[in-house]
């Protein structure tokens, strides 16, 4: 597992390692089980990023337009874990390859068309509601229309 030199990193890297050590000495069966899927940890140097290649160039992007589209507005957990999940959904729209040579298709395949099948990206729904918690939905679908307007 490759990861970043973030403290939670390596005191996630100690907790297995201790569990591992906790499961090595119950019994024989766990033994043979954790020798044959062991984990181990191979650390970037310290604030040095561009060592992590894609995933740090993609949780760069995915920090770019979370910003980009919640800038400074205070969101429940519910609307963080939407927001999330549209970040996601841009990432994963991102074209891999034509699916055809034609040059009349315009679609092309993407990690959406690997994951389900699909691409990723639909219109938001359109929702008249005129309670008190429409507001937080109206603001929230503005954010989501503001983040997919820049990508």
């Amino acid at each position: 597992m490759y990861c970043d030199n973030a403290t939670n990193f390596v005191g996630a890297s100690r907790e297995l390692r201790e569990l591992q050590e906790r499961f090595l000495a119950s019994h024989k069966a766990v033994e043979e089980y954790a020798a044959s899927c062991s984990v181990q940890f191979s650390f970037i140097p310290p604030r040095a990023p561009h060592f992590g290649g894609l995933w740090e160039a993609a949780v760069k992007q995915a920090k770019f337009l979370l910003l980009r589209a919640v800038g400074k507005v205070l969101l429940t957990q519910e609307e963080m874990v939407t927001m999330l999940a549209e970040v996601e959904a841009v990432l994963n729209s991102r074209p891999i390859a034509p699916l055809s040579p034609d040059p009349n298709d315009v679609e092309a395949l993407t990690p959406g068309h690997l994951l389900v099948g699909a691409g990723l990206r639909s219109l938001p729904p359109e929702y008249d509601v005129e309670d008190s918690d429409s507001k937080r939905w109206q603001m929230l679908s503005g954010l989501k229309q503001r983040q997919i307007v820049v990508n």
